[in-house]
């Protein structure tokens, strides 16, 4: 099955509330980040994409975040998948890397340019969303409608 690889901070989780506490060790803990919002309409798309991909997140939250970060994922009704974090963007590049030899990745999705450093390191479409609001209706013509365009060219040839 290919897979899609989803940033969460400001690109489907909006932390915007929790920024009197950013800096501080308060900003990870569990109370904080089951606080935080889906960004509007990426549940949705999410749940869309994973009955045709695997969904694989990652995140820049320290990996002791794991266990809260899962939760407010199934909280808040995002479809399961793999959640990898990592502090630094180098530390999250090294995770791509080893990622790309497990996940046959069609896309990745992000909020930042520097995103998109990580979509070209495991050699796939990469599609930058606006920060917290995202765009799902480009996301879903790009990743939905590029299967559908796939299985008609297979079927002609």
């Amino acid at each position: 099955m290919r897979a899609v690889l989803v940033f969460i901070d400001g690109t489907i989780c909006d932390r915007r509330s929790q920024l009197s506490v950013l800096g501080s060790p308060a900003f990870y803990e569990r109370e904080a980040i089951l606080k935080d919002l889906a960004v509007p309409g990426s549940v949705e798309c999410m749940q869309a994409l994973a009955e045709r991909y695997q969904i694989v997140y990652i995140g820049a939250r320290p990996p002791s975040a794991l266990p809260y970060t899962q939760e407010w994922l199934r909280k808040t009704g995002f479809p399961e998948g793999p959640v990898h974090l990592a502090n630094t963007r180098e530390e999250r590049l090294a995770i791509a890397r080893d990622l790309r030899e497990t996940f046959d990745f069609l896309a990745g999705i992000g909020d930042r340019w520097d995103d998109n450093e990580l979509h070209l390191e495991i050699g796939c479409l990469s599609i930058i969303a606006k920060e917290h609001e995202g765009n799902w209706d480009i996301v879903r013509k790009h990743l939905l409608g590029n299967e559908i365009l796939g299985n008609a060219r297979a079927n002609h040839e």
